[in-house]
This record gives C-alpha cells, structure tokens and sequence, in this order.
C-alpha cells in the first residue's frame, strides 16, 4: 500500500506539492493563531510569501512563511552518467547547493516585514537545512527576532502534515512599512479567515 502511495506521490509535479504544502502551513496557523485571517500567496506590495497569517481578526501580529520544498540541485546531464559517478556528484554538489540556496532564502526572510518569519521545508531535509540556516544566523542582528523553521511531512494522497521545529521570535516591523501593509489589508480579503 505505501508503494502504490510513493508511486502517486512521485507522480506529483512541484507546483502541485507546492500547493499542498501551502494548505498544510495555512491549516497550522489557522490552529495555531487566534482568529486568524489567511492570505495564500498574496499580493501585497511589501509582501510576497507563499503564506501569510495575521492574527486576532487581521489587527494582530504578522506569520509570513515561505515553502521551500525542492532543495535537489537539477542535473541534466543525468542520463550520461552511471548510477556511481551520480551519487558522487550529487554528495558533493548537495552540500554547496543547499548553503547558496539557503543564503538567499535567508536574506528574503530576513528582509521579510513580519513580525514571525519562517522558512518551510521537507521533513526529510530538515537537518541539513536547519545546520545551514543556523551556520547564517536564525537571529535578527539587533536580536530582536529568530527565524521560525517549519516541517512539511509529505504523505501521498493525503494532505501533508506542517509542523513547527524550531518556534520564530517576534521582528519589529518598520513604522512607515507596516502603514502600506495594513492598506493592504484593510482592502484585501483574506482565502481563509474564522467566522465569529
């Protein structure tokens, strides 16, 4: 039973894992924050993560999440290799990837205007992932804030599973940014939100 699961979920491309593991983060926060509003990949001007969560009716504090779930650098030339000379590449190339991969995602969320900020990635690399996001620094220069790290446990046809591994601490977000974000907000009408 779980091949035939394996099977279907290989069969996924990365936009629709993507999407999946979008409503995974979004059921989290929707559990997670009181009375949330939930924007799925939207379009603010300040603001562009996959998920973004405010708390307490729209007047709380910021969640932005950004889901990265493709962490396997692309080989083209695959098929020329042998299954050896492959693994051997990919051993040494996988390291270097993920560190300029994670750099930049770094640099994004930590420039992010949010009070949370976190990063979402496969369950199966999160060790890998968490070593090079903390070699860069989860904390906030000031110190004020730490990055939030999010699981994503893909499980075939069923919806995958979010769960918070390392918790993020409250950013300050600048005065003036946070005026053109509630603009945005007071417009914009939330794809997921609890009726009171």
């Amino acid at each position: 039973m779980e091949t035939l699961a394996n099977a279907r979920h290989s069969s996924l491309d990365s936009r629709k894992r993507h999407g999946r593991a979008i409503n995974a983060v979004a059921d989290l926060l929707r559990r997670k924050l009181a009375v949330p509003h939930i924007f799925l990949k939207p379009t603010a001007k300040l603001l562009h993560p996959d998920v973004l969560a405010v708390d307490r009716a729209g007047s709380g504090d910021l969640h932005a999440v950004e889901i990265r779930l493709d962490t396997i650098p692309e080989v083209s030339f695959k098929k020329s290799l042998s299954e050896a000379e492959f693994t051997n590449l990919h051993k040494d190339c996988y390291p270097v990837h993920v560190t300029g991969m994670v750099q930049k995602f770094h640099q994004q969320l930590m420039a992010t205007q949010a009070n949370y900020r976190y990063l979402a990635i496969r369950e199966e690399t999160k060790e890998l992932l968490v070593n090079a996001l903390a070699d860069l620094g989860l904390y906030s220069p000031d110190g004020i804030g730490r990055l939030g790290v999010i699981a994503i446990r893909e499980r075939g046809e069923e919806l995958p599973e979010a769960e918070i591994v390392i918790a993020p601490e409250r950013f300050r977000v600048e005065p003036q940014k946070m005026v053109a974000i509630e603009k945005f907000l007071a417009k914009a009408k939330p794809d997921m939100e609890v009726r009171i």
